[in-house]
């Protein structure tokens, strides 16, 4: 088993997305054991995630001449650079996020010998969809030290080759939300969390909302998050405003104190088309919520929740079984108080520090 004492994470930004906390999370509590850890990205968002006390973070993006060139050569320039990083950092494993940089790591650490373990962080059949895709990562993912997934089912897409030498691993889970409790009493609301894009599906979530309200008053719903920029969100805020629902779904924006905001709701709910393993729901459930999601690919939603037992799970894109699902959890507060208790075993199997644990012990068998 190698020794792991520098670690180089690769992704495109530290956006407020999923697969950016996870990166924030893990470097932060490597940093805190003492590793040298860096976090080498393409481009600086508006919203990011803090870095965290200890990590370095270096810059392989393009400047503004290099981007206008032809997108061939911009790729070309991208690898080059993360190869140049490499050379001069030497990192004992790289950890790759996404896609793209998974593809980029491969490329840029395979003449230097060093090891990458890439990390698919959705649904597959999305991002993996078309023969292109499907080739290359087919041809490049077979170079990877090793691969982590969220899910079995994601793992499985891949061919045997990837998928025999691959790791499940959870998220961890934020220490805010492992050391905040549910309010004892709470207010007639359901919340969603996670920027707007079409993947969470807000519109069957307000199209649920609007079915549960017609027979339960005095309700509301809070979604908090950005906005992702693809339109979704002014897809939903004009459906909103022309079905009369402006004072009953409220869009909160993006906060920094989620857990505070939503420790005394009555339910959360996960609406997506598709997902990873949604990081949203799992702080939900340690936070002792109970928690509605759509049973959606790649089954990271099924993977958390055993229906019935710790949440409930509907079909996705269908707004009356969510709205079926929202109504058990408001008309039967001892069940779902019941609900909740199992969710929040969640804190035993993914905190900080056992998920670093595991991410370390994975590479330390790849390297």
């Amino acid at each position: 088993m190698g020794k792991i004492n520098k670690v180089l994470f690769h992704i495109y930004s530290l956006g407020k997305g999923g697969a950016e906390r996870v990166v924030t999370t893990l470097a932060g509590e490597m940093a805190r054991r003492g590793m040298e850890v860096a976090i080498a990205t393409l481009a600086v968002e508006k919203e990011e995630y803090p870095l965290p006390e200890g990590v370095r973070r270096i810059d392989v993006g393009l400047n503004e001449a290099e981007s206008k060139k032809g997108k061939l050569s911009r790729m070309r320039l991208r690898i080059k650079k993360l190869k140049d990083c490499l050379a001069k950092e030497r990192p004992d494993v790289v950890y790759a996020f996404m896609q793209s940089a998974n593809y980029r790591a491969i490329m840029a650490a395979h003449s230097l010998k060093i090891p990458v373990i890439i990390s698919v962080r959705s649904d597959p059949k999305v991002d993996y969809a078309s023969k292109k895709q499907k080739m290359l990562s087919t041809m490049l993912y077979k170079k990877a030290a090793g691969a982590v997934f969220q899910t079995s089912g994601a793992r499985d897409f891949f061919s045997e080759e990837i998928a025999s030498k691959a790791a499940v691993i959870l998220n961890p889970i934020s220490e805010k939300y492992l050391n905040t409790e549910r309010s004892a009493q709470q207010r007639k609301v359901f919340a969603a969390v996670g920027r707007f894009h079409d993947a969470k599906d807000y519109m069957t979530l307000v199209k649920a909302f609007e079915i549960f309200a017609e027979e339960h008053g005095g309700y509301t719903l809070e979604i908090y998050g950005g906005d992702s920029g693809d339109n979704s969100r002014l897809q939903v805020a004009e459906y909103v405003h022309s079905h009369g629902l402006d004072e009953k779904i409220l869009f909160m924006g993006s906060r920094s104190n989620v857990a505070d905001c939503i420790k005394d709701v009555t339910a959360y709910v996960l609406s997506s088309k598709y997902e990873g393993l949604p990081n949203a729901l799992m702080e939900a459930m340690a936070l002792g919520l109970p928690v509605v999601a759509t049973d959606c690919p790649s089954g990271g939603p099924a993977a958390l929740i055993n229906d019935g037992e710790n949440g409930l799970l509907a079909e996705a894109g269908n707004p009356k079984e969510l709205a079926a699902a929202m109504g058990k959890m408001a008309d039967q507060p001892q069940e779902a108080a019941r609900v909740a208790l199992e969710a929040k075993k969640i804190r035993d199997i993914a905190s900080v520090s056992k998920i670093c644990d595991e991410w370390l012990e994975y590479a330390g068998r790849c390297i």
